[in-house]
């Protein structure tokens, strides 16, 4: 019995080692790993190529992207358009592809 206690003791620290954690560095990694949930933001994505009203589409974005974001176009593939929406304060950043049918993909 007292020989899988030092085995299991064992493991652990070389578990440890691995990750290059000491025993108190891994308790503050665990509580590190947990991250606030994302918000969800809506959008209005207004081609201003074309003039058809624009869309409002809903994304989910990390909760410290708490400004505006800023939109640039750019021309895609087979005649898409494409908006990146980008929050400079945490910088994320969001595609949204609007096809030639209308259609409207968030990526």
């Amino acid at each position: 019995m007292h020989r899988k206690t030092l085995l299991a003791l064992f493991a652990v620290a070389v578990v440890a080692g691995s990750l290059g954690l000491a025993p108190r560095e891994a308790s503050a990694f665990r509580h590190k790993a947990c991250a606030p949930p994302p918000i969800e933001v809506t959008l209005c994505v207004d081609d201003p190529c074309d003039c058809c009203p624009g869309k409002e589409v809903c994304v989910c974005v990390p909760c410290c992207c708490t400004e505006e974001p800023c939109v640039t176009w750019r021309d895609g593939l087979f005649g898409r358009r494409v908006a990146t929406y980008t929050w400079p304060c945490c910088g994320h950043s969001v595609d949204v592809v609007v096809t030639r049918k209308g259609e409207y993909i968030v990526r």
